[in-house]
């Protein structure tokens, strides 16, 4: 192995040796930051000065998996509670959460439920009101004086997995089961709320909150680079010892072992592991499929760590290197990728890093490639996997400000040969350039083959692991 490469592994394993050591607070022990979310609110109201706003918390569901609460409501409490309500008062700049006294079953819930934590106000920095009281108090407030707009999320919520367009079309498949079909509870909620206040005008709140939720404040942009960094170490792992009669799935047990280890709440999306002619099929989540010689696998994963969410993607040689092909458009997207990062500047433009891409995958021979992709480079990235930002149409046109977080993701695809190479990584655009917030799991060639012989927790035989 080159002293270089050697030397550049050794910095990467060290960096996640001492990811490891970082203190974390205990659960239960960090202290809420209502100065954050209040902040939020406030510049919230600020854009809504003729009327209030009503924004919907996600419900409970029956499933025995962890709560993750609405990205809107989350973003503007940092509470947890299913099926709360926040009214904000664009007239008053007044604020509260409506919460409901939820049954007791068996033994006490954790967290607590929001009724009954003791000064909740001081804890979270804003009034919990009890949901018995929400349409009389609601009735009162939008009757007041200079109230004209009632501001609804009439666009849908997004979700941990789903922009917003997605959203849209998921509820409107559900929709159409002859049995089945029926709107989803927030679309009843709102038609209430119409009901409620007909006096009102309905105006969508959802494009306030994209621009607010679209540039990450000091607090986003830490929790972003601590997901970034348990991510990427998450990723390095799968790498380690790949090796033929390998199966998808444990290349995936790999990298969910250090998520967990190094203190995610969880998965940021469940893991995408395709091999040999499975690469093309995108949102692949079986995983059950064994790894031959000379194919290659990519793994697409990300962390969810405090309510903020990476995305990467590797692509690698199952085998140690890839065959003469192979290794021909790995360098084209990896040019590209390492192009897109380099041109990412406060001010440059979706189109502009487009055209940036597009010029490597012409000098390799693969322009018509990225044309079939629609010139895709990648997505936004925060509370959600799919966050606030559009790329396409007039948002590709938009300047880009420091503060943006964007998963720069080149991608070559032919279906016919049955191969499909990605890179991919969570980017923060700052005042001076980019900074790569995933860049700890390695995606150079020389470093790349090195890590996958490196032993890792997959490294015992396939005997000795039956």
């Amino acid at each position: 192995m080159p002293h270089a490469v050697r030397a550049a592994l050794g910095q990467i394993r060290l960096g996640l040796l001492l990811l490891l050591l970082l203190p974390r607070p205990l659960i239960g022990q960090e202290t809420f930051d209502k100065a954050e979310f209040a902040a939020r609110r406030a510049r919230l109201m600020e854009r809504i000065p003729d009327g209030i706003a009503v924004v919907l918390a996600a419900t409970e569901h029956p499933y025995p998996v962890r709560f993750r609460q609405s990205p809107d409501f989350y973003y503007l409490t940092g509470l947890e509670e299913p099926g709360a309500v926040l009214v904000l008062n664009g007239i008053t700049k007044n604020a509260a959460v409506f919460a409901l006294k939820r049954p007791q079953y068996g033994f006490p819930s954790y967290p607590p439920q929001l009724r009954d934590v003791e000064n909740a106000q001081e804890r979270y920095g804003i009034a919990v009101q009890p949901m018995e009281a929400f349409f009389t108090t609601l009735g009162f407030i939008g009757g007041a004086p200079g109230v004209k707009h009632l501001y609804l999320q009439l666009t849908p919520p997004d979700g941990q997995l789903h922009a917003r367009t997605e959203a849209r079309a998921f509820a409107a498949q559900t929709l159409e089961h002859p049995l089945y079909g029926q709107p989803q509870p927030y679309a009843v909620a709102i038609g209430r709320l119409r009901e409620a206040l007909p006096h009102l005008t309905a105006a969508d709140l959802s494009p306030h909150l994209d621009e607010l939720r679209w540039v990450k404040t000091p607090y986003e942009i830490e929790r972003l680079r601590r997901s970034g960094r348990i991510g990427a170490a998450a990723v390095a792992e799968a790498i380690r010892a790949t090796r033929p009669g390998m199966y998808e799935y444990e290349v995936a047990a790999a990298a969910q072992y250090i998520n967990a280890r190094l203190g995610a709440d969880g998965d940021g999306f469940p893991p995408i592991v395709p091999s040999g002619p499975l690469t093309p099929i995108v949102h692949y989540h079986e995983n059950r499929r064994q790894l031959q010689a000379g194919e290659i696998v990519y793994m697409d994963y990300g962390s969810d760590y405090q309510y903020y969410t990476s995305d990467i993607t590797r692509t690698w040689p199952v085998s140690g290197r890839f065959s003469a092909e192979q290794e021909k458009l790995y360098r084209c997207v990896l040019e590209a990728r390492n192009a897109i990062i380099a041109a990412m500047k406060p001010g440059v433009t979706l189109d502009g890093l487009r055209d940036v891409a597009e010029a490597v995958y012409a000098r390799h021979g693969y322009r018509d490639a990225f044309h079939s992709w629609g010139r895709y480079i990648g997505h936004f990235i925060g509370i959600s996997v799919h966050d606030v930002g559009g790329i396409g149409g007039a948002a590709a046109a938009r300047p880009l400000p420091a503060g943006v977080v964007f998963n720069v993701e080149p991608i070559i695809q032919f279906e016919d040969k049955k191969i499909h190479i990605r890179l991919e990584d969570t980017v923060l655009l700052t005042e001076n350039g980019a900074e790569n917030l995933t860049a700890a799991v390695p995606a150079e060639l020389d470093q790349l083959y090195a890590l996958v012989k490196e032993r890792g927790v997959n490294s015992a035989s396939l005997a000795e692991r039956r």
